[in-house]
């Protein structure tokens, strides 16, 4: 949070030492030490509720329409199975273009020893 080192926070006792003394100085800080706790422990706090809040706002917005969030999965897992299938679809179609080309076009003898080179350097 604050970059304060230790000859900064030495400064700042010294400085106490002298304005406040020696008797007053230990009250001063333990009253300090309380008051840095109870802002931490409020924005704690403050934090925690805004949180809270938040969620609560957010269930409610689901509570209001709940058939809106069953909906919202089904279409999900529609798009994501009609995805699959036109990928499954471009896939096949690659498949079967690349199938008609290899027919059309027969392998020469210097590519089918690439390809066997090629799959030699895979199995090793």
């Amino acid at each position: 949070m604050f970059d304060i080192g230790f000859l900064e926070l030495m400064v700042v006792a010294i400085l106490g030492l002298l304005v406040l003394g020696p008797e007053r100085l230990p009250k001063a800080a333990r009253s300090l030490g309380l008051l840095i706790g109870k802002v931490r422990r409020t924005m704690s706090n403050i934090q925690d509720d805004l949180e809270r809040h938040a969620r609560t706002e957010e269930l409610r917005e689901k509570l209001k329409d709940p058939y809106a969030t069953f909906m919202d999965d089904d279409q999900k897992q529609k798009t994501a199975t009609s995805a699959s299938a036109d990928s499954n679809n471009a896939h096949s179609a690659e498949a079967s273009t690349s199938s008609a080309a290899s027919a059309t076009n027969p392998p020469t003898p210097s590519s089918a020893t690439a390809d066997s080179t090629a799959n030699d350097k895979k199995s090793l």
